[in-house]
């Protein structure tokens, strides 16, 4: 069997699982292939027998993996399985992502979910998830890898018991979708207009915020330059801040300044994000590897990190 996964990355946690996955399948006696999103192509997933998709959880998967999915051409029912890390809101994710799926002809024949840290401007440091994806993580994916290779035959002959369910639609998936859709209803970015000093960037020497932009919006080959959903600003609702997080110069920040934003969160309690927690806790669904009293309610990321950038994306190791 030839598998092959699709993952999209930020901050590492989601590459992290699709190795520890990938692993796992070989172990089963599969050939596995992983790529990063940005080298993947309809073309290459001809040559395998099963698919797998991952991305972090953006409300569902990222516009980037979003897109692709979209535009993907009919399989024909190929076997496909889907993964994600998250923080606190996991559940609207695979709802939305399986029917796109099957949509586009591939048969998800499993999914799984894993909690990493989040690294957004405003939001504590640590974060209530900090120090996942952990060692019992990655056997957890290992042990899913497995799982997906040697059930794909037995369901390609015939045993569709082996197939999971489609996601329960409880209370959680419906009180994420409000929150979301409210936050999607904003018609700006609540974190504050994007901007960019041209005088400050590095490039072409630098092209961090041009590789990635999950939305396409940044162009600095073009004359003039492209920045944000505006061209010369971003506003988009979806609450992204990686291009400002990434940037080693400090040519991009937000109007009001980042640092006003950060420390309007100083103190602030996420009680919906915290019942949430408790509520997988008690369910065996997350372990909490840090407790309530050591989240950084009064260091947000970027008072925490106040020199740029304020975010370096992990370099993939030999352990990974």
């Amino acid at each position: 069997m030839k598998i092959l996964i699709i993952y999209y990355s930020q901050s590492g946690n989601t590459r992290k699982i699709a190795k520890a996955i990938a692993r796992g399948a070989r172990s089963a006696g599969a050939v596995v292939d992983v790529v990063k999103l940005k080298d993947a192509s309809y073309q290459m997933m001809d040559d395998y027998d099963m698919i797998g998709i991952g991305s972090p959880v953006w409300k569902a998967d990222t516009p980037n993996m979003h897109g692709f999915i979209d535009k993907m051409p009919d399989q024909k029912g190929k076997h496909c399985f889907a993964f994600n890390t998250h923080g606190a809101l996991p559940y609207l994710y695979f709802p939305i992502v399986l029917p796109n799926l099957k949509n586009h002809g591939l048969l998800p024949i499993g999914y799984r979910d894993w909690y990493g840290n989040v690294t957004m401007p405003g939001m504590p440091k640590p974060y209530y998830t900090y120090g996942h994806p952990d060692a019992q993580d990655v056997m957890e994916a290992e042990a899913f890898g497995r799982e997906m290779a040697e059930n794909s035959p037995k369901i390609a002959a015939g045993d569709t018991s082996l197939i999971y369910p489609d996601p329960e639609m409880d209370d959680k998936v419906f009180q994420q979708a409000m929150i979301c859709s409210n936050m999607l209803l904003c018609p700006t970015n609540p974190q504050g207009t994007f901007i960019r000093d041209a005088s400050k960037c590095l490039y072409p020497k630098c092209t961090k915020c041009m590789d990635n932009c999950t939305m396409g919006y940044i162009d600095l080959t073009k004359t003039p330059q492209k920045f944000g959903n505006r061209g010369d600003r971003c506003d988009d609702c979806h609450e992204c801040s990686f291009c400002l997080m990434l940037c080693p110069a400090g040519a991009i920040d937000t109007d009001p300044p980042i640092l006003e934003h950060a420390k309007g969160c100083i103190g602030k309690r996420h009680l919906t994000f915290e019942k949430m927690l408790d509520d997988a806790e008690k369910a065996s669904k997350f372990r909490r590897l840090i407790p309530v009293e050591e989240v950084g309610f009064n260091t947000p990321y970027v008072i925490a990190h106040p020199r740029h950038p304020y975010f370096v994306i992990p370099k993939e190791t030999d352990e990974e």
